[in-house]
């Protein structure tokens, strides 16, 4: 099973137009998203931390972000919770969280890429 982008739109109440949307694919593109990985695996959740640079104070201590994406048979994987240390980090959808589940959605791809060995070919 892998994370659905539109599970993230989900999770953030978000569109691709939205400014978390956009701003946390701007930050994984920069290279801010410095870490990434399972904390734990508990059953069906994933426990997830990552850490993510400052845009605006680079030498600062980064923003920890951490949450639990749920696996199940009958929705897939979905986000389930996800926090930040930053100002907007409480409400659970800020640009930093975006790009963390953007990470999640593109490392999903990778993998499926990966261990198809290419993608299938299109005739006409």
């Amino acid at each position: 099973m892998f994370l659905s982008i539109g599970n993230v739109l989900k999770y953030l109440n978000a569109t691709p137009d939205s400014r978390n949307f956009v701003e946390g694919e701007r930050l994984l593109n920069a290279s801010h998203l410095i870490l990434c990985g399972i904390e734990e695996k508990c059953e069906a959740n994933l426990n997830i931390f990552a850490s993510c640079l400052h845009t605006s104070a680079i030498s600062s201590p980064p923003h920890e972000i951490s949450g639990i994406i749920k696996n199940s048979v009958e929705n897939g994987m979905s986000v389930t919770s996800m926090s930040c240390t930053c100002k907007a980090g409480l409400g659970g959808t800020c640009k930093h969280i975006a790009a963390v589940l953007l990470y999640c959605t593109r490392l999903s791809l990778t993998l499926l890429f990966y261990t198809t060995n290419h993608l299938p070919a299109i005739s006409d």
